[in-house]
């Protein structure tokens, strides 16, 4: 392969490509914080599946206790 003299512009303009690169980058990352931000204010108050489940046997052994015969008041 055929060695290629680079010059101190060559390599400054790829550095400014790299650099172009990671800002964009960083610029979409941003936007994404801003979205989980505004997800994570919306699931403010909603119960997980696990703790439905685990009150919902709660509720069931509560209706046990105070059921009497069978009967449920």
């Amino acid at each position: 392969m055929k060695k290629k003299n680079i010059t101190m512009d060559d390599l400054a303009g790829m550095a400014k490509r790299e650099f172009d690169e990671i800002h964009k980058k960083l610029g979409k990352l941003d936007t994404l914080e801003k979205n989980d931000q505004v997800i994570l204010k919306r699931l403010e108050g909603v119960v997980y599946r696990t703790e439905f489940e685990r009150l919902e046997i709660r509720v069931k052994e509560l209706e046990d206790l105070l059921a009497i015969n069978g009967k449920k008041s």
